[in-house]
């Protein structure tokens, strides 16, 4: 007995639902990676490092420390994210800078992945499994952020004070 007309479109639509939530779990999975890699490569301590949504005005809004609550997905297939890292002058010091890094986490149909920093145009593929393929994307923002420093006079007004890496104003 064939299917009736109905039934192929709850069929269609059921495949859609499949498809599109294992789509999510592997760039969940893939940017959970991320984040477990950039805190590990860097060396990056638990209590100065925080996630964040990043809404469509590109404002950084912190999210409970799961990433689920931070991933949005964009209309270009990208999921977008936010990362802060608390940095200071010393451990003993009120001196600290949040920097908020804007990441971004796309999968392609044949199960490529690929990572990069908003508002850059180099992507970097990274493969599940394997740690070691973050480490150029890792590399690449690590110099980003020190060149950020470098590159021109600061002005540290307080004692708290924000970087923003990968966002339009």
């Amino acid at each position: 007995m064939q299917a009736s007309k109905f039934s192929q479109l709850c069929a269609a639509y059921s495949n859609a639902q499949t498809n599109f939530e294992n789509f999510r779990l592997d760039c969940h999975s893939i940017a959970s990676l991320l984040v477990d890699e950039l805190k590990a490569y860097m060396g990056v301590p638990e209590k100065q490092f925080s996630l964040y949504r990043v809404n469509q005005n590109n404002e950084f809004q912190v999210v409970p420390p799961s990433l689920v609550n931070a991933l949005v997905l964009s209309p270009d297939s990208y999921w977008h994210f936010g990362v802060g890292l608390t940095v200071c002058k010393s451990p003993e010091s009120l001196q600290e800078e949040l920097i908020l890094i804007h990441l971004m986490v796309r999968k392609e149909i044949d199960n490529q992945f690929f990572v990069k920093y908003a508002n850059h145009e180099e992507e970097f593929e990274v493969f599940k499994g394997q740690a070691e393929s973050f480490h150029p994307f890792l590399d690449f923002l690590h110099e980003t952020i020190i060149e950020s420093y470098n590159d021109r006079l600061q002005q540290f007004l307080g004692e708290k004070t924000e970087r923003k890496l990968g966002y339009v104003r």
